[in-house]
């Protein structure tokens, strides 16, 4: 009884110590996101907003976009400044609300939904743990994943959004509704960087159904976009990417990040990206045998291997680790609290290393990677065995003596 009572303290003492921790981190960074929107992503989805309502055609031309976040922040054009919206025109559309309001107010509007939404999947994240897990450790590695110090580096962005869509997804695919999953799981489109091997790792598991899903929903954002923007759209979208993204490659998360700090050049690091993802691709049909009939599985795995092998993914895209985290959480909890308090241990670590040197979190995402492959579904073979009939004869001669 003493030894309960020590482990049950210690939960508390941890939970409320990263509870400290991670919440002063989060409010910080809500504060200043929602005073500065200059210096957020705030200002290119209210550029995304305006266009997207006032001349869809030029969404994603650099000049436009320049033109805009210009007049939003009250600075001459000449400057040069951008910080490009490079999402499908069917998120600009999601966003044209905020074209209504000013850029402060747009901001203070995405950060608090961004929290709610942070809030909302922590409370599904933790309907996913084994319901031997007690309750303070399920919320204990749950905050620690969906409020990591890497995750609550940028609120003013998709990743709150799309957690919720995953976790969501996986609830439904639980429920054998594996088409409505792959349709919600489509939600990541937003930014496909982060589940472009979801769609092999699917293959690999045999998940048809779920495959299916989320090809229907991706063509759905994508038909969508092209309805509003024009077809013209995706080409001038992927232009704007390859004008925007090799220069910022060595400051993403992922391996081909590493590779391209080592050359110093972003292009190397999108072709390393590629060659990675062959590679990844690769290793899910060669350890297809872990995956069959384990999609949920398949689902985590594709996401950490995309944040892994993606020559363009931030430090808050760390935020859908909490998925895998939880997987690993119903069979190994203490390593899954590990390894959720290993990407903001690594965060932190870095922070006084130059840009090009913070390459830290690759080695968490890598165990998490080995974690979902190596650990195996414990088989509970005891509790569904049926009743042998003994019993039930015992049962029916005790009734028919008591009624003699």
């Amino acid at each position: 009884m003493g030894r309960d009572r020590l482990r049950h303290v210690t939960l508390w003492i941890a939970l409320l110590s990263v509870l400290a921790v991670l919440g002063s981190g989060l409010v910080a960074e809500a504060h200043r996101e929602a005073t500065d929107p200059g210096n957020s992503d705030a200002i290119a989805f209210a550029a995304g907003a305006h266009l997207v309502l006032a001349d869809p055609q030029q969404l994603y031309d650099p000049a436009a976009q320049q033109r805009v976040e210009a007049e939003l922040l009250k600075i001459p054009q000449a400057t040069g400044f951008i910080d490009p919206f490079t999402n499908l025109a069917a998120g600009a559309v999601l966003l044209s609300p905020l074209a209504r309001v000013s850029l402060r107010t747009g901001s203070e509007i995405e950060v608090v939904a961004a929290v709610l939404l942070m809030c909302g999947a922590l409370l599904v994240a933790i309907r996913l743990f084994s319901p031997e897990t007690s309750p303070l450790l399920k919320v204990l590695i749950a905050g620690s994943a969906v409020f990591s110090v890497p995750a609550v580096s940028a609120l003013i962005q998709w990743d709150a959004l799309m957690l919720v869509a995953l976790l969501g997804s996986v609830l439904l695919a639980e429920r054998r509704h594996h088409g409505w999953a792959g349709v919600l799981l489509a939600t990541l489109i937003l930014k496909p960087q982060v589940v472009w091997l979801v769609f092999p790792a699917l293959a690999a598991a045999r998940s048809w159904r779920y495959l299916g899903g989320l090809l229907l929903g991706a063509a759905g954002w994508f038909g969508m976009s092209v309805i509003v923007a024009g077809p013209q759209s995706i080409v001038a979208l992927g232009q704007l990417i390859a004008l925007s993204y090799p220069a910022q490659a060595d400051n993403s998360v992922g391996l081909p990040s590493l590779v391209s700090a080592l050359t110093g050049s972003g292009v190397s690091g999108f072709v390393a990206g590629a060659g990675f993802g062959l590679l990844a691709t690769a290793l899910l049909f060669w350890r297809r045998n872990v995956l069959r009939d384990r999609p949920v599985v398949a689902v985590a795995l594709g996401i950490v291997l995309s944040v892994l092998c993606s020559p363009h993914v931030n430090a808050e895209d760390l935020m859908l680790v909490a998925l895998p985290v939880v997987l690993i959480a119903r069979h190994r909890p203490l390593l899954a609290l590990g390894e959720a308090l290993a990407v903001s241990l690594a965060g932190l670590a870095q922070l006084q290393l130059p840009m090009v040197y913070r390459h830290l979190e690759l080695f968490v995402l890598l165990a998490v990677a080995l974690s979902l492959l190596l650990i195996r579904p414990v088989q509970r073979t005891s509790l569904a065995r049926k009743p042998s009939r003994p019993p039930r004869l015992r049962v029916a001669s005790d009734a028919s003596m008591r009624l003699t």
